[in-house]
C-alpha cells in the first residue's frame, strides 16, 4: 500500500551534515516502508492521502540511550536530590536502587505498566525509534510493548558480573566482585565497575555494544584506582571501542578520552536533561569540535525527546557561546546522529530511508517565522498531529493513555513504599 502525505512543509536534512537544512512545500510518497519521492506535486490516484496543508512534515526522532523503567520510578525523586552525597550520582544514589527493588518486588504486569507508559510517552513527544539501554528484568516488556506501540526499538539489557553495583543509605558505596559474568549478542555493559575479562572477551565478538561510561565521578575515580585508567580507556584497552560502539553517558571525559572515541569512530550518546538534573556538564559542543558522532538519549528522567532537544540547545551554549550550537545542531542530534550511531537508515525524508515522520500542526506556535527554531524551542507533545512509523501511522488515544498513565501509578507507589525503608 501506497500513502502520500500532501502539502506540507518538509523540514529535514539534504545530508548528513549539520547544518544542511532543507526547507521546502512539498508532497511525500510512501511505499512498503520506505519514502518512495519527494516533490512538489505528485499525483497518485491509488494512494492513500494524508493532508498537511499548513503543517510541518519532520523525520521521526532517534532516542539513543533511554531508560525506560528508571524515568518513570525516579520521575520527581531526582531535581531536587542532594549532590553532597553519592559522588554527585543520581544513578547510585536513587536510579540503580530503585531498579533492583522494581525488580524483586513488581510482578509482571506492574512491569509492563510502568514500562508502557514510558514508552507511550517517549512516542507522545515525537520518538519513533529507540535504543533502550535496560535493566534486565524489563527489556522482555520493552521488546513487547513497544511492537505494540508501533515503534521500532533496539533492545540492550545490560550484563554485569555479579549484578549491580548499589549504595547502602550511610552513603558506602558497595561494588560485587568482577568473577564471572556473562554477556550475549545484543546485550549491553552495565559499566566498567562490574565488567569482568570473560565479558569483555565475549563483546569483542559482538556486532554493536552499548555501553555505560564516563557517566559520574565515582566511576572515573573507580577506574583510574583500578585499572589505571579512565573508563573510556578502560574500553579502548579491552578493544571493544569502535564504530559499532555507542557510549552512553559520555559526560566526564578529557582530550585524550575524546581522541580515543574519534579514532574509533564511537558514537556518545547523552542526556541534556539528565546531566543538567545530575549537575555536570554537557560537553556536546566539545565533543563536535574532536568530530565525535554525538546524539541525544532521554537518559533516566523523562522521556520526551522535545524537552531533550531544548534543553540541549540550551546546554550546548553553555559548552560554548550562542552561535556554535543552535536549534539545527540539536535536530540532528535527536534525528541523524542517533541513526549514525545504529547504522540504520534513519532520521531524514529521502528516498529509501524508513518512512518514520511527524506531522505537527504549527497552530499553538503561532505567531512563527522560523519553523523548526519555534519546534525546539517552544514545541509540545500537543503540537504532533501525527506519528508514522515504516509508513504505519501509530494511533494516539488520549482515554487509553490516562488509563496507562494511572496503571503505571499503581505499579511505581509499589516501589516507593518499599524505598521509604531503603533509600527515601
Amino acid at each position: 500500500m501506497r500513502t502520500l502525505v500532501k502539502n506540507g512543509l518538509v523540514i529535514t536534512f539534504i545530508h548528513e551534515g549539520y547544518h544542511s537544512i532543507k526547507m521546502k512545500y512539498a508532497d511525500v510518497l510512501i511505499e512498503d516502508g520506505l519514502f518512495a519521492d519527494i516533490k512538489e506535486e505528485i499525483h497518485d490516484p491509488d494512494a492513500k492521502i494524508i493532508d498537511a496543508e499548513g503543517k510541518w512534515v519532520l523525520p521521526g526522532f532517534v532516542d539513543v540511550g533511554s531508560s525506560c523503567a528508571a524515568s518513570v520510578l525516579c520521575n520527581g525523586l531526582i531535581p531536587d536530590y542532594s549532590r553532597a552525597r553519592w559522588q554527585g550520582s543520581m544513578i547510585h544514589g536513587r536510579v540503580l536502587p530503585m531498579l533492583e527493588i522494581a525488580a524483586q518486588l513488581l510482578n509482571d504486569a506492574d512491569k509492563r505498566a510502568i514500562v508502557r507508559w514510558a514508552l507511550r510517552q517517549a512516542l507522545d513527544s515525537g520518538v519513533t525509534t529507540l535504543a533502550e539501554l535496560t535493566h534486565p528484568a524489563f527489556g522482555r516488556f520493552v521488546k513487547e510493548e513497544a511492537q505494540s506501540l508501533g515503534l521500532r526499538c533496539f533492545v540492550a539489557e545490560e550484563a554485569t558480573a555479579n549484578g549491580y553495583p548499589y549504595a547502602e543509605h550511610s552513603g558506602l558505596y558497595q561494588n560485587p566482585g568482577l568473577a564471572g559474568g556473562r554477556f550475549q549478542p545484543g546485550e549491553g555493559l552495565y559499566s566498567v565497575e562490574t565488567t569482568s575479562q570473560d565479558m569483555y572477551a565475549a563483546a569483542r565478538a559482538a556486532d554493536g555494544l552499548m555501553v555505560r561510561a564516563a557517566y559520574c565521578e565515582y566511576e572515573k575515580q573507580f577506574s583510574r584506582m583500578t585499572f589505571g585508567v579512565s573508563p573510556v580507556g578502560k574500553l579502548q584497552q579491552e578493544g571493544v571501542l569502535c564504530d559499532r560502539t555507542i557510549v552512553v553517558g559520555g559526560y566526564d571525559t578529557d582530550f585524550f578520552d575524546r581522541e580515543r572515541l574519534r579514532t574509533a569512530g564511537a558514537t556518545v550518546a547523552m542526556s541534556a536533561v539528565t546531566a543538567m538534573q545530575d549537575g555536570v556538564p554537557f560537553p556536546v559542543v566539545t565533543n563536535l569540535r574532536q568530530d565525535i558522532n554525538t546524539c541525544l538519549g532521554t537518559g533516566y528522567y523523562g522521556m520526551n525527546m522535545l524537552d531533550e532537544m531544548r534543553q540541549a540547545a540550551f546546554a550546548g551554549k553553555l559548552d560554548s557561546n550562542a552561535s556554535q550550537f543552535q536549534a539545527s545542531d540539536a535536530f540532528y542530534a535527536a534525528t541523524i546522529a542517533g541513526a549514525q550511531g545504529l547504522h540504520r537508515k534513519l532520521g531524514r525524508i529521502e528516498p529509501g530511508f524508513c518512512a518514520d515522520l511527524l506531522v505537527v500542526d504549527p497552530c499553538c506556535l503561532a505567531p512563527h517565522n522560523y519553523p523548526l527554531i519555534e519546534l525546539v524551542y517552544r514545541g509540545q507533545c500537543r503540537d504532533i498531529a501525527l506519528r508514522m512509523v515504516d509508513g504505519r501511522v501509530c494511533e494516539h488515544d488520549c482515554a487509553q493513555m490516562r488509563q496507562e498513565a494511572e496503571r503505571a501509578q499503581a505499579a511505581a507507589e509499589k516501589v516507593w513504599h518499599e524505598a521509604q525503608k531503603f533509600i527515601l
